[in-house]
């Protein structure tokens, strides 16, 4: 994905719900909760409608009890066909476009486009694909279809907050995965505490690992850590760093508390891929960013934040040593950055009461009134073509378009008329 461009890699993103539908219909797990009785009692379902509705079969199979939906993936394009409201592509770009609110008029053409693209591949090629899949399952041959099993969420929380995304119309309950800050293990606190100047943590989160950069760049991010002796580098680094040559300054681990490193007030800088919720914990930490972007909405995040004065971007094609020391040098030795990182850590800070709190309360308020039906938006039932007043507008453009086809006749007879009239009045 992170070498297509944004039709290929929204194909590639649903092509890999199937994929992963067919491992779920393989699992043990799947076994395990098929084997509960069918009147087996949830009160309430979370639902996470990232990559499909392949497990919305469960949830038939209990009765469909009260659904939220819930996704670490900020808000995309599909949230709004499971939960009603509009799409807003005239300010709100595709996840994987770098543009701003302000998109010029191609921009917004282009983003239209792409908007289109991942409806109709969505609805009418992957959940098909999908929900035909899912009926090779004897447990759910006959479940109704998965395409509106997922319309009937109540509420969804999304990832989201306007200090760090877009302006949307949903609960935002982004940042809720920050929880206080645990003390470090002794040997990370004692290795931060050494560095002269701080501490730099580096770190290529869950689905991206920094093992498959390849030997040549490991090399290299290893070399430019070394022009920085004054700080002490962490790297979330997954395989044998045995073989290479580590720098003294430099702790590599299979695993790091990412959100405990970025609390420490020694930390001065985050390498990161630019994931979402990696964004949200540097953000909400104070902490500068160096992104090295891959794939889906990393780009998006990343640019968000360079736009902000917060980061600076590294391209891992055409990385090369002399580029990481120079990007990595600039935001730590301008303050601006972490002035600036500061003064959006006091905006996603400054709430009412905490995300994970304001996600629970609704999810308690869900229990508390199952059937609510109030709050759903009613462009599920009206559809797409009346929600976006389609025949309002297709009824004026006819109307408008009448009265010009009998104006062109009555205006055509006028003129004859008129001409044959002259006509006359000179023969007179």
């Amino acid at each position: 994905m992170a070498q297509q461009n944004v039709i290929q890699s929204m194909i590639t993103f649903y092509d890999y719900a199937v994929v992963l539908c067919n491992g779920v219909l393989k699992s043990k797990g799947l076994d395990v909760i098929l084997s509960y009785p069918d009147n087996f009692k949830f009160d309430l379902v979370l639902y996470d409608f990232t990559a499909g509705p392949c497990l919305m079969g469960l949830y038939h199979k209990f009765g469909q009890p009260p659904l939220i939906g819930v996704t670490a993936f900020n808000i995309p394009p599909y949230t709004v066909d499971l939960i009603g409201s509009h799409k807003y592509p005239a300010y709100i770009p595709y996840y994987t476009l770098t543009y701003d609110v302000d998109m010029n008029f191609l921009q917004r053409l282009e983003n239209v486009f792409i908007y289109t693209s991942d409806y109709l591949y969505r609805n009418y090629r992957s959940i098909p694909k999908t929900d035909e899949l899912l009926r090779t399952h004897p447990a759910f041959r006959s479940i109704p279809y998965l395409g509106d099993l997922d319309k009937n969420m109540m509420l969804m929380l999304v990832n989201s907050h306007h200090s760090v995304d877009f302006p949307q119309n949903m609960i935002p309950v982004g940042g809720l995965q920050i929880t206080p800050p645990k003390p470090l293990p002794t040997d990370i606190e004692e290795f931060i505490r050494r560095g002269k100047k701080g501490a730099v943590l580096f770190s290529l989160g869950t689905n991206i690992l920094s093992s498959d950069l390849g030997e040549k760049r490991i090399a290299m991010f290893l070399d430019a850590i070394r022009q920085f002796p004054e700080y002490n580098f962490l790297w979330k680094f997954e395989a044998d760093p045995n073989k290479f040559d580590i720098p003294g300054n430099l702790m590599m681990r299979k695993f790091l508390p990412q959100n405990d490193v970025l609390a420490h007030p020694s930390t001065k800088l985050f390498i990161t891929h630019a994931g979402l919720l990696s964004t949200h914990e540097a953000t909400w930490h104070g902490v500068p960013m160096v992104g090295i972007p891959f794939i889906v909405d990393q780009y998006r995040n990343l640019e968000k934040s360079i736009r902000a004065g917060v980061a600076e971007r590294i391209i891992v094609w055409t990385v090369t040593k002399e580029k990481i020391v120079q990007t990595i040098r600039k935001v730590l030795e301008d303050p601006s950055y972490r002035t600036r990182m500061l003064e959006k850590s006091a905006l996603f800070r400054d709430q009412p009461d905490k995300p994970l709190d304001r996600a629970l309360w609704w999810i308690d308020w869900s229990l508390r009134h199952p059937n609510a039906k109030s709050i759903q938006s009613p462009t599920l039932r009206l559809g797409w073509f009346r929600s976006e007043q389609y025949d309002v507008k297709l009824f004026v453009a006819i109307a408008i378009f009448g009265v010009i086809a009998l104006l062109i006749p009555v205006c055509r007879t006028f003129v004859f008329c008129k001409q044959t009239t002259d006509s006359r009045k000179k023969q007179n």
